[in-house]
């Protein structure tokens, strides 16, 4: 470490300067910012629509996010494609616990509050609501500052006693919303409140959303303008301070005296513990008008537990009830069908395999066991003598049906030229068919004896690849010097048998043609040839 100087003009005894780590002080979230919840508890959901109509509610699902923050999705994006198994299937690994999908029809809009995975699911109709927007043009002092939506709302009930589908309604909309120590929380936190207040005469719920403000009481405005406000008012004008206090009334006589409160705690500026504050509530939307009209058990779908408009009797539930225990007992027998059909099929498929393959003569490789040496060669001898005989019944079989097929065809017996022709061709196929065949064998033999090295590298590899190249380099040289001195042998023969008549003649052209194309059909039977493969 460097040593330590004083700076000039100060005291020669300053204490030396720490060399400590510097703490960041600024992105340190305080305490009093963070709402004192239960994190074990800490509800979750996803706002959205589904339905053909539910374009028009747009507007009223921003806003529902807007009251559901900071816990839910506020950028989801839905598509027509995704179904509800889709959400439901990430709400998982999410930590998402509800779920309120907005959907709309020609006759009316509707809510629905379901709790994931299992239900239950709340069915209301949207009678009336007014988008936060409005409530914001038609307000004198709108105000909805960005911070109070960083701590969740308070939840207020009102009037959800009486029937048994009211108080699960009641606690499937209170757990909406994360539990509030009271003990432990602060006042800071609570910047916003939710209302649910159910009326029995009309019988709906009333949805409110405030934001809750805090004033010094018994002060005047300009006073509490002084206090409360970051900026210094303008005194142009003002000799003295006291000109601007002065005069002045106090503007608390006619407010609501119930609605001063004793702080426990510090809320805000100029709102310290044990003085008198004015609490006001500060709408800041969307309104609702709901009516629960049906209660389901699952999530969207389920036993209806109440129906307002739809009752029935016990023997009718028990008959849905033991309908619905018969049809999954039957869904899940057909499943155990399908999957027996599945494997009895696969098993048919490949015993025919197997058969059309012992049909041929061609032995099933992958039920031998992998020897070496001696025994890869004498399977591969095998193996060659069983396609060397097939391909011998094949040839038989192609000669019957192309002698068949002239006989049809011209409506005589094949000449010599026809016969000759066809046993040139299948010469030429089984000629091409050995020499592919005995690459592959190489192939195979040569990946064998790679495979039985133990210490095999990519340079051996690469050697052996090259050597087996050059081998079949060569094979193929002698196969096309062999062919030529054929075809000599053939032109040979051709002209000893055409001199002194034009027959000959015929017969050495049909040779020629017969060398040139491999078998291919000259002369007058090339258009009878050319029709067959038509």
């Amino acid at each position: 470490h460097r040593p330590h100087q004083c700076p000039a003009g100060a005291d020669t005894n300053c204490p030396p300067r720490t060399m400590g780590r510097r703490k960041k002080r600024r992105t340190h979230v305080k305490d009093e910012d963070q709402p004192q919840i239960s994190k074990s508890n800490n509800p979750r959901s996803f706002v959205l629509r589904r339905g053909r109509h539910s374009t028009v509610l747009k507007d009223l699902e921003d806003d529902l996010r807007q009251v559901m923050q900071p816990n839910t999705a506020t950028s989801l994006k839905e598509s027509k494609k995704n179904s509800l198994k889709d959400f439901v299937h990430v709400a998982g690994p999410l930590g998402v616990t509800h779920f309120m999908i907005l959907s709309a029809t020609q006759k009316a809009s509707y809510l629905r509050v379901a709790t994931v995975p299992r239900g239950p699911t709340l069915t209301m109709v949207v009678h009336e609501y007014t988008l936060a927007a409005d409530i914001a043009a038609q307000a004198k002092n709108y105000s909805a500052p960005t911070g109070i939506f960083k701590t969740p709302p308070l939840v207020v009930l009102n009037n959800f006693v009486g029937e048994k589908h009211l108080r699960l309604a009641a606690v499937v909309c209170q757990n909406l919303f994360p539990a509030i120590n009271v003990k432990t929380v602060k006042l800071a936190t609570c910047k916003r409140v939710v209302l649910l207040d159910f009326d029995a005469e009309s019988e709906c719920i009333f949805l409110r959303h405030y934001h809750i403000t805090a004033q010094p009481a018994g002060v005047s405005k300009r006073i509490r303008r002084l206090v409360t406000k970051r900026d210094a008012p303008s005194m142009k004008g003002l000799n003295d301070i006291a000109e601007y206090l002065g005069g002045m009334t106090s503007d608390s006589e006619g407010e609501d005296t119930a609605a001063r409160v004793m702080l426990a705690q510090d809320m805000g500026r100029a709102n310290s513990a044990s003085t008198q504050s004015s609490i006001k509530l500060q709408e800041l939307g969307p309104r609702m008008t709901l009516e629960l009209i049906k209660l389901e058990e699952g999530v969207c779908s389920g036993q209806v537990l109440y129906h307002k408009y739809v009752e029935k009797t016990s023997e009718e539930v028990a008959e849905l009830v033991e309908r619905k225990e018969t049809n999954e007992k039957l869904r899940t027998q057909r499943r155990e069908e399908q999957a027996e059909n599945v494997v009895r099929k696969r098993a048919e498929k490949e015993a025919l395999r197997q058969a059309e393959r012992a049909r041929q003569g061609i032995k099933d490789r992958t039920k031998e066991p992998s020897g070496a040496g001696d025994a890869d060669s004498g399977s591969d001898a095998e193996e060659e003598e069983d396609r060397s005989r097939v391909e011998e019944q094949d040839d038989e079989e192609s000669d019957d049906t192309d002698t068949e097929w002239y006989r049809r065809e011209v409506g005589e017996e094949p000449d010599e030229q026809f016969k000759r022709n066809v046993k040139a061709r299948k010469l030429s196929q089984k000629e091409n068919a050995e020499r592919s065949e005995q690459k592959r064998l190489e192939r195979s033999q040569l990946q064998k004896r790679e495979a039985r090295k133990p210490g095999s590298t990519p340079l051996a590899q690469e050697a052996a690849d090259k050597e087996a190249a050059r081998l079949q380099a060569k094979k193929d040289q002698k196969f096309k010097d062999r062919k030529g001195q054929g075809g000599k042998d053939k032109h040979a023969g051709g002209g000893r048998t055409s001199k002194g008549n034009d027959g000959g003649k015929q017969a050495k052209g049909a040779d020629k043609g017969v060398h040139k194309r491999s078998g291919g059909v000259s002369g007058p039977d090339k258009a009878v040839k050319k029709s067959r493969f038509q």
